[in-house]
């Protein structure tokens, strides 16, 4: 009875199979909407038939609640129909698999290999491959990080390192990390870029530059110093033209005449020369160059000289003793003379040669090359067909902006691969100099040579002054000229030095916090300034800087700053702050109260004015806990004022920055930054903004 019920039910399966094999092979529409399939109801027939085969097999009787499905029972609907592997045949195949044959096979996968080889100026590539000092002064290594990260097992031989993996692209991007980050290595160990430019605003006759004393600035009073060192003095440049009577320079507009000077010993003047009869202008030739031979003059008189605004000193103090002097007489002696003529500044040579030493050196290789612009010969005959030659002030401008692009494109490619926040700013001040030597302030210049010859050979220095002005009536004039406040913010910038372990040393840092919220918002642990274009406006009181600076942040939250956070109180109406020093991890040098107004002029530029304070810190009593408190003393100390001005845009593009990956490079470009390389707009926009202001500027300080 048993095996009639099986071979029953294995007739009711062959009925259900071949019914679906029909409607298997019904048409299916394009859409796969009309068609055949198993409905749910079906499904649940069949696992009832499978169960019950089941039971019958082991000798079971039937469940009460089966039935078998007759080929009547079976319904269709419309659909696509569900294709089902067969369970049997795939654990049949699983289970002749034979791992082992697999994996020890010919399929074994392909292995790539890359080598890095260091750059020969690279001394020791493990301070390559060693991280800048991190917030928690831990070692991070760059070779573990890379192949971590890119999935490659990485090993230094020597001066090479050995990248290997399964994938080729996985290789290549560890080996251009480690470019990167030798790349950023070198950036980190070269000093700032300085690129200085000179600019005259108007068309102009040719002119020369020359090296003023800032004491002797007419217009000194407009520059403001943080820090004076008087064994250092600073020097301004001044236009010089020619005098059109004369031919010859005349004395700059915004020098100062010297003081008369009292020698009270008699060995510090020059002594006259016994063959010449002593007149007060052979005293002021002598006294201003006594390497020049002395002029001989007709009858032993010589020609009338310059009026009296021109006449006297307009350099540097320069009767000084020369050791060479007496052995040069016994030549004078046998060679003639010739005539000089007597100019209005005659030690001013207009020609910036080296002075030539008494030794005999060889001369050095650098030398720079002028290329001049000549006229063709169809130009001699016809005038009209000679091409124009660009003016003094379209000459500047060409140099400049090849310079400044130049410098910053070098800055920004060097940044690529660095993690941290970029800014590219611009400030108010004043440009001076440092480094002047004699030979230097008796010249005058071309502005092609301050790059080139008087910073790069003679080590002449540019040195911002950082500060806009300290006088209230100056920056309310600026401020009446620009349009509605946009915002205002206000911050505290706390310089102290810091560490989190009392086995390391002290790390500079600078602590961000805002007014009224005792919280530190940002922590800068190195701040290094990459680039700066110095340009110098002639004849304006004021110059600007454009300056591209990278800061490396540290994590607010930790230890000592979470520390120091919690020993700070702040008062809500006064800003007076007082704190303590974490003893033996973090102690305070200064800090600066900053109130920020910010301007949007026309698009992208937003001007900021801050008023800085440098806040007096007076220690209070201790406590009988032992605690020593300091008290901020916010509204008493030092003022002055910065005028800054940012192109917005490039805060959204340096933020990509900010989370970059071990030696990866940020997704920005250099054109992204300046523009495009044959016209950099972006670039040219920032400097036309910046020579707009100092133009709009300058009668209102007239008055």
């Amino acid at each position: 009875m048993p095996q009639l019920h099986v071979r029953k039910k294995l007739i009711i399966q062959q009925q259900q199979q071949q019914q679906r094999q029909q409607q298997n092979d019904t048409k299916i529409d394009d859409y796969y909407l009309v068609g055949t399939f198993e409905t749910i109801q079906q499904c649940r027939d069949a696992k009832e038939n499978v169960d019950l085969l089941l039971s019958d097999t082991s000798g079971s009787p039937p469940l009460p609640h089966t039935r078998a499905s007759s080929a009547a029972d079976i319904t269709s609907s419309p659909g696509r129909p569900v294709e089902l592997e067969d369970t049997e045949e795939v654990v049949e195949q699983v289970n002749t698999l034979n791992l082992d044959d697999y994996l020890s096979g010919d399929s074994d996968p392909e292995i790539y290999e890359e080598t890095f080889t260091f750059a020969k100026n690279i001394q020791n590539p493990v301070d390559v491959l060693r991280a800048p000092p991190q917030p928690n002064h831990q070692v991070v290594d760059y070779l573990t990080l890379i192949g971590k990260d890119t999935e490659t097992e990485c090993e230094l031989v020597g001066r090479e390192i050995k990248i290997t993996g399964y994938t080729k692209s996985s290789v290549k991007d560890a080996q251009q990390r480690f470019r990167n980050i030798q790349t950023l290595y070198k950036r980190r160990r070269r000093q700032t870029l300085v690129v200085p430019c000179v600019h005259y605003p108007t068309e102009a006759p040719y002119y020369h530059l020359y090296f003023c004393d800032l004491s002797r600035y007419a217009h000194k009073d407009f520059v403001d110093l943080l820090y004076v060192d008087p064994l250092r003095p600073y020097y301004v440049l001044l236009p010089v033209f020619k005098n059109p009577r004369t031919g010859q320079f005349q004395r700059p507009k915004d020098l100062l005449d010297m003081p008369p000077i009292v020698h009270n010993q008699g060995p510090l003047l020059p002594r006259p020369y016994p063959s010449q009869p002593q007149s007060p202008m052979m005293m002021s030739l002598r006294s201003a160059s006594v390497e020049t031979p002395p002029p001989a003059f007709p009858n032993g008189r010589p020609p009338a000289g310059p009026s009296t605004n021109e006449s006297g000193y307009w350099g540097e103090d320069r009767r000084f003793v020369n050791n060479y002097a007496g052995s040069r007489q016994a030549a004078r002696a046998q060679s003639p003379v010739s005539p000089t003529k007597s100019d209005d500044f005659p030690q001013l040579p207009s020609k910036p040669y080296p002075t030539p030493s008494v030794a005999q050196q060889k001369p050095t290789t650098r030398r720079v090359l002028r290329l001049t612009m000549q006229k063709s010969d169809g130009a001699r005959d016809n005038p009209e067909m000679a091409p124009r030659l660009p003016s003094l002030l379209e000459q500047a401008k060409e140099y400049n902006l090849f310079n400044m692009q130049t410098g910053l494109t070098e800055a920004l490619e060097g940044l690529r691969g660095f993690r941290g926040e970029i800014q590219l700013s611009a400030k108010l001040g004043k440009v001076l100099w440092t480094n002047i030597t004699t030979d230097i302030q008796k010249k005058t210049w071309e502005f092609r040579d301050i790059k080139d010859v008087v910073v790069k050979e003679h080590g002449v220095k540019p040195i911002f002054n950082n500060v806009t002005t300290s006088s209230d009536d100056i920056i309310a004039r600026f401020s009446e000229f620009l349009p509605p406040v946009h915002n205002r913010t206000a911050c505290f910038e706390i310089y102290a030095k810091a560490r989190n372990q009392p086995s390391v040393d002290y790390k500079p840092v600078v602590m961000i916090m805002n007014q009224g919220v005792v919280e530190i918002k940002k922590v800068i642990t190195c701040r290094e300034k990459v680039a700066e274009i110095d340009w110098v406006s002639l004849d304006r009181k004021f110059d600007f800087q454009m300056s591209l600076t990278s800061q490396e942040l540290g994590r607010p939250d930790v230890k000592p700053y979470s520390t120091f956070v919690r020993k700070i109180s702040m008062c809500p109406i006064t800003s007076q702050l007082t704190y303590e020093n974490v003893q033996g991890f973090l102690e305070v040098d200064h800090i600066l109260y900053k109130q920020k107004t910010m301007y949007r002029i026309h698009f992208p530029f937003l001007v900021e004015i801050t008023r800085v304070e440098r806040v007096p810190l007076r220690p209070q009593a201790s406590s009988s806990h032992g605690t020593k408190k300091i008290m901020g003393m916010t509204g008493r100390g030092t003022v002055w004022f910065e005028f800054q001005v940012y192109y917005t845009v490039h805060e959204e593009v340096f933020k990509s920055s900010l989370e970059l990956d071990v030696g990866k490079l940020a997704p920005w470009t250099v054109e992204d930054i300046l523009g495009a390389k044959d016209q950099p707009t972006n670039l040219i926009d920032y400097v036309k903004c910046l020579l707009l202001l100092i133009e709009k500027y300058e009668p209102l300080l007239q008055q």
